[in-house]
């Protein structure tokens, strides 16, 4: 007799729309989990309103009210939510994936009401889910240190960068992206919602210093506002870089991986990152990375792309120029880049993941 496959509910809103970091693992987990662990059948749950950006209390009425009634008709025993606040009205057991503690630790960059949400609400919730999966170290220290989220009630499962992200010799391809774009010749390029932990001002900051020993050479920031942008703009205005400095907004998934593919360099200075899956994407592309050496960066770079403190311009100003200046420098970063990003692959992530469904319906 065939045993019946117990059901996982799993939210996908967070890929219904313009999909940021939460919404980039959801697609690609759902996609692995089908894979390679097909023991059990996955409900994927979304809304019927699809909405970029939720309010905080669409957001509250989604996760707590949307997500598990619909999990209740597909008679799921376990429901993941894989990026907000954990399901409470529910008898199904829940897993919560944890990115990070940025409404924590940079409160003061984010509004108030979602400060509010995330900072307070959010955790309060994980105290309340059967398992935790947190996709770095970095973050499971935080859980434990910021909200008191036992160890053992902890798994990390790292994110790995998607197959489409490989280097590429199609000159016509990224001309047409360059041109779609207006990027008029080479390129440093920075993925990520525009808000200030991304530490964009730095990197405006450190181009404007190298921008006329490269005069040929372009800033392009892409990535959809997120708050508090208005200084960036100004900045690189009030520098006279309005012509060297891109900005693409959103751009859809499918230009991603040759927009990153033809770039010089990747420079990524932001000051906390859950994971951080821009940079793991750019060496997956055959892209020199130079990061910031905070938060989890350093578990996904490790000694594949240049570490530095976010704070300190000179080091990046000089790291930029030796880097853009020396070609061999450039090809051993490439080689040590893609070494790195295959060591992390989404098939492992979902076979992890399935590996803690097993361990919380087993619970009794």
């Amino acid at each position: 007799m065939t045993a019946v496959k117990k059901t996982i509910a799993i939210d996908i809103q967070s890929t219904l729309a313009q999909k940021t970091g939460i919404g980039v693992y959801t697609n690609y987990l759902v996609q692995a989990l089908a894979e390679c662990a097909p023991e059990f059948t996955y409900a994927l749950i979304g809304p019927e309103k699809v909405s970029n950006d939720y309010s905080v209390p669409e957001r509250w009425r989604w996760d707590q009210l949307g997500f598990p009634r619909q999990a209740v008709k597909v008679q799921a025993e376990l429901l993941h939510q894989p990026g907000f606040s954990a399901p409470l009205l529910t008898r199904a057991k829940v897993v919560v994936t944890v990115h990070d503690s940025i409404a924590r630790l940079f409160g003061k960059d984010i509004p108030y009401w979602s400060r509010q949400y995330f900072a307070r609400w959010m955790p309060f919730t994980y105290g309340r889910a059967d398992h935790i999966i947190a996709d770095s170290q970095h973050t499971k220290r935080d859980l434990m240190r910021e909200i008191g989220v036992p160890e053992q009630k902890i798994t990390v499962v790292y994110l790995a960068a998607g197959p489409e992200y490989q280097p590429t010799t199609d000159t016509l391809a990224t001309r047409a992206i360059r041109a779609k774009y207006h990027i008029p010749g080479p390129y440093l390029v920075h993925l990520g919602t525009l808000n200030p932990r991304k530490n964009l001002e730095f990197l405006v900051r450190v181009f404007a210093k190298i921008a006329g020993d490269f005069p040929d050479l372009s800033l392009v920031i892409s990535g959809k506002k997120g708050w508090y942008f208005d200084r960036l703009f100004a900045l690189v205005a009030d520098r006279g870089l309005k012509s060297r400095v891109i900005f693409t907004g959103y751009i859809p998934d499918g230009d991603k991986p040759t927009l990153l593919a033809g770039a010089t360099v990747c420079p990524f200075p932001s000051l906390y990152e859950g994971f951080g899956l821009p940079p793991l994407e750019a060496m997956a592309s055959g892209v020199p990375v130079i990061s910031s050496n905070s938060s989890s960066l350093p578990e996904v770079i490790g000694t594949s792309g240049i570490l530095l403190d976010p704070r300190d311009e000179e080091a990046w100003v000089k790291a930029l120029r030796q880097l853009l200046s020396r070609p061999t420098m450039q090809k051993s970063f490439r080689i040590k880049g893609l070494a790195q990003a295959k060591r992390f692959d989404w098939l492992t992530t979902a076979r992890q993941t399935a590996d803690v469904y097993h361990r919380v319906l087993e619970q009794k």
